[in-house]
C-alpha cells in the first residue's frame, strides 16, 4: 500500500464523515481512525481493549451476516459454548465476506445486531459471557 492510497483513504473518511476503516492484506494491517488522540502502526492485527470487555466486536464495516448467505442455519445462538478463533458471524461487503471469530473462549448471552444490519468498525454484534 503506497502512502498515496492511505491519504486517498483518509480523505473518503473525512468526506463521508466515517469514524474508521481498517485493511488487511498478508503481511499488512491498516487502521485508520477519525479523530484518535494516538497513532499507532503495526504489521500485525492489534486486540483492542474495550470498557465493555465482554462483547465481540467487528473486525471491518459491512453488512453483519448471522447465517451463511447459501445456508439457513445461523453460525451461532445465544448459549452457545464458542471456543477461541471459532467463525459467528461474516461481515458482507459486496460479494466479499469477511469472517469474524470469537477471540477467547466464551458462552454467547446474546445477540446485539439483526442479520442483515449494516454496520461499522468496532460495534458490538455479540454479548459474551465468560466460563465459571
Amino acid at each position: 500500500m503506497t502512502l498515496d492510497e492511505i491519504r486517498q483513504l483518509a480523505l473518503w473518511l473525512k468526506e463521508h464523515h466515517l469514524a474508521g476503516a481498517e485493511l488487511s492484506r498478508p503481511g499488512v494491517h491498516l487502521a485508520l481512525k477519525r479523530g484518535a488522540a494516538a497513532v499507532s502502526t503495526s504489521l500485525a492485527p492489534v486486540a483492542v481493549a474495550t470498557a465493555e470487555d465482554n462483547v465481540l466486536r467487528t473486525t471491518g464495516l459491512g453488512r453483519l451476516l448471522l447465517t451463511h448467505p447459501q445456508l439457513t442455519e445461523p453460525f451461532v445462538t445465544v448459549g452457545d459454548q464458542l471456543s477461541a478463533g471459532q467463525l459467528v458471524a461474516v461481515l458482507q461487503v459486496g460479494d466479499l465476506l469477511l469472517p469474524q471469530r470469537s477471540r477467547e473462549a466464551a458462552r454467547v448471552a446474546d445477540v446485539r445486531v439483526p442479520c442483515g444490519t449494516l454496520v461499522g468498525y468496532g460495534e458490538a454484534i455479540l454479548g459474551l459471557e465468560q466460563p465459571a
